[in-house]
């Protein structure tokens, strides 16, 4: 079958969902690693660091730009250029540090992880504070097309769609973008398409492949991230309307699927007894939710932590692990 996105929409309109495997697969997509230091120049270790690269990147290359206090270590595929390690001398809380920003799956997929250790080893010789600035955890959910529909009800939290040409959802944010955690849903499929990356999809097996991406900020990060993840997930779900009384019907269904909405298309109400109103439909919903989609993340979250300690662990060491405080993970 050819990779397009005209034929994986042909294939999902016909494809027989009761005969593909359902699966969610949870991994590290995105670090970004803070070197720090209380009493060297960054600027020289930041110059260092670029020429040491020189000894041990190979069949990699370097795009860089010293005055603009940054460079890209990448690598050509197939006359592309796979961008993999993005380094940066940056201003960070009013003082510099060195931001590095990586995807550890495409380390893996174009083994970089052999750079990836020699940069670390570096840091450690020149005895730089290591720390997380950014954790992205993301859930690849294959062959459950209805996750379009995925819901969170959680008060407080803004909520945008984007749509594709076709009109289809493309992707949902939960969250401000510069909030300590912001969750995205996004068709991992177009995705991959977009970048021309047709070669890693298998749509005959896998053609509804969608990605819940937490995206985590400093203040996120920290022994416990597990354990707020986990409950942060109670909070999704298909919710059915089919128990909510008729007079509250349209209500409920903009409350769940254009919020923002809910004033300009109810302007006899006031706004505190909209607030009101979405209190008690949030208390509601999750009373009467029979969906066990939550559960079924939160248990593969649950199995998936050990090997995601393990992945951490090889990329930055030992100074923070995924689990909450006393948390069982077996």
């Amino acid at each position: 079958m050819k990779n397009t996105i005209q034929s994986l929409r042909e294939y999902q309109n016909q494809v027989d969902l009761s005969k593909l495997e359902k699966s969610i697969y949870i991994s590290i997509d995105r670090l970004t690693v803070i070197f720090d230091s209380e009493n060297q120049s960054l600027r020289r270790i930041f110059r260092e660091l670029r020429k040491s690269l020189n000894n041990i990147i190979q069949e990699f290359s370097i795009q860089e730009n010293l005055k603009e206090n940054y460079f890209t270590l990448y690598k050509t595929i197939n006359e592309d250029s796979i961008n993999l390690i993005f380094f940066q001398l940056s201003d960070y809380g009013g003082y510099q540090v060195i931001r590095l920003d990586f995807n550890p799956n495409s380390l893996k997929e174009f083994e970089g992880l052999q750079v990836w250790r020699q940069i670390m080893n570096y840091a450690r010789l020149n005895r730089l504070e290591i720390r997380l600035s950014r954790l992205d955890l993301a859930f690849d959910i294959f062959n459950r097309p209805e996750i379009v529909f995925l819901q969170h009800i959680k008060g407080g939290v803004s909520h945008k769609i984007f749509y594709g040409r076709g009109g289809n959802i493309e992707s949902k944010y939960w969250g401000a973008s510069g909030s300590n955690v912001q969750v995205r849903l996004y068709d991992k499929n177009i995705e991959v398409l977009s970048h021309k990356r047709a070669d890693k999809l298998n749509i005959e097996s896998k053609p509804f492949w969608w990605r819940l991406e937490f995206q985590l900020r400093t203040k996120a990060i920290n022994e416990e991230t597990i354990s707020e993840i986990s409950k942060r997930l109670e909070n999704f779900s298909f919710f059915s309307l089919s128990s909510v009384p008729d007079d509250s019907k349209a209500f409920a269904y903009i409350f769940l699927h254009a919020p923002a909405l809910l004033p300009e298309l109810f302007p006899y109400l006031k706004p505190n007894t909209i607030r009101v109103k979405k209190t008690r439909l949030r208390k509601h919903l999750k009373a009467f939710d029979s969906n066990s989609f939550s559960l079924e993340l939160q248990d593969a979250l649950k199995k998936q932590t050990p090997r995601l300690n393990n992945e951490l662990k090889q990329l930055i060491g030992e100074f923070i692990e995924l689990t909450g405080k006393g948390e069982d993970i077996l």
